[in-house]
């Protein structure tokens, strides 16, 4: 089983929980292990996340941001095209 679908079980049993007619005393008891399973689950997957963004960023040796910049035309092939057409014509 997945960590995703632990965590949607855990979310299902918290959200069931009150209809399941347990005394109080056990509701209680089920809800702090289901919050201290989700609280790990969170953890694990966090430290997943990080792990793969910091792998790749030195694998690449890359930065984690990207900058946008216009496309650099080339001056010199441009006028010689534009020169082009005129001795066609």
């Amino acid at each position: 089983m997945t960590i995703d679908a632990l965590i949607m079980l855990a979310g299902a049993l918290v959200a069931s929980l009150p209809f399941l007619g347990f005394p109080n005393s056990w509701d209680n008891t089920i809800l702090l292990i289901v919050g201290i399973c989700v609280i790990a689950l969170g953890i694990i997957v966090r430290r997943r996340i990080g792990q793969g963004t910091q792998s790749r960023s030195q694998r690449s040796g890359e930065t984690t941001y990207s900058e946008s910049l216009p496309p650099q035309t080339d001056t010199f092939s441009a006028s010689s095209v534009h020169d082009t057409k005129k001795t066609v014509e």
